[in-house]
């Protein structure tokens, strides 16, 4: 997989753009308030330890580009037994979660305002990771774009190092060419498995919760792809 480590180490093009104007005074009192309980700082050189994050050595899942963090949330209370590292570079995500975490009192969950592949790539351990999941990332629908899609072969690499064996990778979109990319890329890749059909795909599971992005979809008539692999 070295090669695949290089080119994510030279990779300039982003997944996302920051779009942090419209936070809300509560948002922003959020972060400023309940960072230091929740938040992981960015620290490139330095790896995570996740039972020194939590106090705990528990599975750990890590939700990439959390949005508002209504998942991550849910499957924080339903599973007390699991750790969550939340991944999400916009600042009023990053502050509703924080207020939903507080209100609730979920201790079992960190927060990370990163660049996912760069977390990925210096400062996950290997094999430290139960599950990873993907959730409707930023299609970037133009074709001069995609190249900015987030799930291509250097990052599955990443992925791949930092699942367990038997570790889940479950993705979701309502693009169907970006269902297709990943589907493509995910059974080129040495090292996962379908957790599903022939081509990863697997029905909505019930512990997922229907989040407003995909009520959104619906009521506009996008249809849903979700997809599942296991690290070999």
């Amino acid at each position: 997989m070295s090669g695949a480590f290089d080119q994510a180490r030279r990779r300039p093009i982003r997944s996302y753009v920051l779009r942090d104007g419209r936070m809300t005074p509560a948002q922003r009192g959020a972060i400023e308030r309940l960072w230091a309980r929740y938040g992981v700082d960015a620290e490139p050189s330095v790896p995570l330890d996740p039972a020194q994050l939590f106090g705990h050595d528990r599975p750990v899942w890590m939700e990439i580009g959390f949005g508002n963090g209504e998942t991550l949330a849910t499957l924080a209370a339903a599973h007390p037994e699991r750790n969550y590292l939340g991944i999400e570079v916009h600042g009023p995500g990053v502050g509703q979660l924080l207020l939903r975490l507080q209100r609730e009192g979920l201790a079992n969950v960190r927060v990370l305002r990163q660049d996912a592949v760069a977390l990925l790539r210096d400062r996950i351990p290997p094999e430290s990771l139960a599950g990873v999941l993907l959730l409707f990332p930023d299609p970037w629908p133009k074709k001069r774009h995609h190249k900015r899609r987030i799930l291509e072969p250097t990052f599955v690499a990443l992925v791949a190092r930092a699942l367990a064996p038997g570790g889940l990778f479950h993705l979701a979109t309502d693009w169907e060419d970006y269902a297709g990319q990943m589907r493509e890329v995910l059974l080129a890749s040495a090292a996962f498995v379908s957790a599903g059909d022939a081509e990863g795909g697997v029905p909505r599971p019930a512990w997922r919760p229907l989040t407003r992005f995909e009520q959104r979809g619906e009521r506009l008539g996008h249809r849903l792809w979700e997809l599942a692999f296991r690290r070999r």
